[in-house]
């Protein structure tokens, strides 16, 4: 069983998800809070359903 886990471990590791709004199909929001939001979305080139969080730097209490 342990074996499993590590090569599941190993697959997560090597898994490069792309950089660019080009490659993901954005879904719902299905969550946010003060700073950011997060959505359901699609990586286009895995065809794998993931959530990315998005950070808004432009609202007035982000103090990043």
């Amino acid at each position: 069983m342990k074996d499993k886990e590590k090569d599941k471990e190993k697959e997560a590791e090597k898994k490069k998800y792309p950089i660019g709004a080009e490659h993901y199909d954005l879904y719902e929001e299905i969550g946010h809070g003060v700073s950011a939001a997060v959505h359901r979305a699609l990586c286009i080139p895995l065809n794998e359903v993931i959530a990315i969080k998005i950070l808004d730097f432009e609202r007035d209490n982000c103090d990043l």
